[in-house]
């Protein structure tokens, strides 16, 4: 026995000397070792003293000697009726592929060396950093990978949650080592265990409070059972909000837990003197992410199958941010939050915008653009800045667009703008008066038909 130690030592030395002084590679010896079992190529290679049992099952996989060794078939090309015929009997069957990985049962390989057997568990080795569980190979080593027969399923707030290979004796505690451990947030006080009864029977729960006692996690486990690591959902929970524009200190902030829009305003150390409260807005950034399934189905369709409220409703929606707060950010100013402040929650965005002081006039007007705001001025001031009217607009549908609400506005001439309104002229419908003409008569013959029938009717 010792001399086979020593003989091993000697090996190990002379690799490791090997690479110390240049040794080509093909100098050094090598052992002959035997795979089996559920492997792609299963068969004998050549290995050197320093490999272990894991660098003998990346030989088994399919490399370039290996496909080099295999002759080359002409493959004719494939009847395309194969494939498309209509009595599934008659298909040409698809190319069966198979993953090893996925199946290979890496916690029970046998290793027979000079007639004694060992099982080694490799995924403790893979997952747990365990080298007693993957060997040096020795000439003559016979691997045998077998098929996994049973499992278990870790999921919940675990590294690497899904199914895992079972082996006899296998705790709570060795399975939640074997996904890696748990996260950050895992809730050990309610660890669900499920043991399988049998098939079509139901589930056995039991309810594992590993934190106050640690001693739960030697519970065996059985093949079929499912371990469920809850994730605290308040795990280091914080009201997070972004504070952008003519802030004096903008960023994110971590806020109270009741902490309302002035609260937020003071922290970040009031806002700037070019700063434009009537168009400042506060959004939720989860609810305006969420999708509006009517809106959605309403993208689908053109302006024409909509109904009149359909129509309103995709407009609005198109105008208009979906998570926007009903603010006044001037009065929740001007009272120092005790009039109109609201309690902001985690993901809100508040933005306050420069003061541009400028009005917008497009549509059918001479020169469209921003125009100089003027106090007290209403649209009919805006367009004539602009050059006044265009040759095809249409005055009776003058329209504001406000910029604090996203709302059109019908315009009047008594009605003053804000800095950030647009003024909107369309233009006419490309209609002559002959098909005016055209569609009056044909109302109107509708019209008549319907009156003679009703008192047909009535007679």
């Amino acid at each position: 026995m010792k001399t086979k130690y020593i003989c091993s030592i000697a090996l190990l030395l002379l690799s490791t000397l090997s690479f110390a002084l240049d040794i080509p590679v093909a100098a050094i010896p090598q052992l002959s070792i035997s795979i089996s079992g559920y492997v792609e190529n299963p068969g004998t290679y050549k290995v050197y003293p320093t490999d272990r049992l894991s660098d003998a099952l990346l030989q088994t996989e399919a490399s370039a000697e290996l496909k080099l060794r295999q002759p080359t078939l002409i493959q004719p090309e494939p009847d395309p009726l194969l494939k498309l015929n209509p009595i599934p009997e008659l298909r040409e069957a698809e190319p069966e592929t198979r993953d090893f990985a996925q199946l290979q049962a890496l916690r029970h390989i046998r290793l027979i060396r000079n007639g004694k057997e060992e099982t080694y568990d490799l995924l403790r080795f893979y997952r747990l950093g365990e080298i007693s569980q993957n060997p040096l190979l020795r000439d003559g080593d016979l691997i045998h990978i077998p098929v996994i027969k049973d499992i278990v399923n870790v999921w919940g707030a675990v590294a690497y949650a899904g199914d895992l290979e079972y082996k006899a004796g296998d705790t709570v505690k060795q399975m939640i080592d074997l996904a890696l451990g748990t996260l950050p947030g895992a809730e050990l006080s309610a660890v669900r265990l499920s043991t399988y009864q049998g098939e079509r029977q139901p589930y056995l729960i039991q309810i594992l409070n590993l934190k106050d006692q640690p001693e739960l996690g030697d519970i065996q486990m059985h093949a079929g059972d499912r371990l469920m690591i809850p994730l605290n959902s308040r795990f280091q929970e914080k009201k997070l909000v972004s504070l952008s524009g003519r802030f004096v200190h903008q960023g994110e902030y971590i806020l109270p837990e009741e902490a309302t829009l002035w609260d937020a305003i003071q922290m970040a150390g009031g806002i700037t003197e070019d700063a434009d409260l009537a168009n400042a807005v506060v959004l939720n950034q989860a609810y305006n992410a969420e999708l509006d399934p009517e809106f959605e189905r309403l993208k689908l369709n053109a302006s024409q199958e909509m109904s009149p409220i359909e129509y309103a409703y995709f407009r609005n929606k198109l105008r208009q941010a979906k998570g926007r707060y009903s603010v006044d950010f001037e009065r929740v100013l001007r009272s120092e939050g005790k009039e109109g402040n609201i309690t902001l929650n985690t993901g809100d965005c508040i933005y306050i915008p420069e003061q541009l002081n400028m009005v917008r006039v497009s549509g059918q007007v001479k020169n469209p653009g921003l125009i100089s705001y003027k106090a007290g001025e209403s649209y009919k001031y805006y367009i004539q800045q602009a050059g006044g009217y265009a040759s095809n607009r249409n005055p009776l549908a003058i329209r504001v667009l406000n910029a604090s609400s996203g709302n059109w506005i019908k315009a009047k001439k008594d009605q003053p703008l804000k800095p950030g309104d647009m003024v909107f002229v369309p233009d006419k419908l490309d209609r002559s008066l002959w098909i005016d003409i055209r569609d009056i008569v044909g109302i109107a013959a509708g019209a008549i038909t319907i009156l003679i029938g009703v008192r047909s009717l009535t007679k």
